[in-house]
């Protein structure tokens, strides 16, 4: 990796740096937005889900989310599930790579809309983005949702999921991408050029060797997206630290 600044230089002590340091440092730097409605920290909720195909309607046969402290990062809640699936409806190379097992999901798979449901209590339980009802006009609270891709990939087929059952989805409806947070950190630091082979997520997780390391399974993945993006967060108050001191 290039060293070619300060700033970059506090990029690669912070990969080696334990998170005990990473913790007390955050401290620092935390100061969370109330949600006036419940007196409780805007809360972000990171999803990923997997599916056995690449087409929008291929059925989603795992999901998993984490509920953080917007900011500090603070791990708050967690949940993973493994949803029952039409076995004719899927793509039998996505199972492979998606550590597909039939005795785990005969143990353990929800129904859809059970799944469907018990994701939307999680998602009411750590809502803190307020929003105005057009037909009453009063407040209620949604989810503020975070992803790696996940406008394009996680969040249309969560959207599907819901309209199935015809359950309502308590979640902002654009998601916080990391990918794309990760694409503007390289285009804001050119010294850091040539950056990673790609912007998957596998490759992003070398780069920066983090902890986590995706591995197609949701509940790996989300928490890696966390990860990385705990870590941009962390070196962009570290470097405005840096310019202003």
């Amino acid at each position: 990796m290039v060293v070619a600044d300060s700033n970059c230089w506090h990029l690669q002590s912070y990969r080696h740096a334990t998170w005990n340091s990473q913790k007390e440092l955050l401290s620092k730097f935390r100061c969370p937005t109330i949600s006036p409605m419940n007196n409780v920290a805007s809360r972000t909720i990171y999803i990923d889900i997997e599916s056995a195909g690449r087409a929008r309607r291929a059925p989603i046969i795992e999901l998993a989310a984490i509920a953080v402290e917007s900011g500090s990062y603070r791990e708050l809640d967690s949940i993973d599930m493994k949803l029952e699936f039409a076995m004719k409806e899927a793509d039998p190379r996505f199972l492979g790579v998606n550590k597909f097992s039939p005795t785990v999901w005969e143990k353990y798979a929800l129904p859809e809309r059970d799944a469907a449901a018990k994701l939307a209590a999680f998602l009411r339980r750590h809502a803190t983005t307020e929003r105005t009802s057009p037909k009453t006009g009063k407040p209620y609270l949604v989810a503020q949702l975070a992803g790696f891709n996940s406008n394009r990939f996680d969040i249309p087929r969560l959207e599907q999921l819901f309209q199935r059952h015809k359950l309502f989805f308590p979640a902002c409806r654009r998601s916080l991408c990391v990918m794309q947070k990760t694409q503007w950190f390289f285009e804001d630091n050119q010294a850091l050029q040539p950056g990673p082979d790609n912007f998957s997520l596998a490759a992003l997780a070398d780069y920066f060797r983090l902890a986590t390391q995706p591995d197609h399974t949701a509940l790996s993945d989300v928490r890696a997206t966390v990860e990385l993006a705990r870590l941009l967060a962390e070196f962009h108050r570290i470097s405005a630290t840096a310019a202003a001191a």
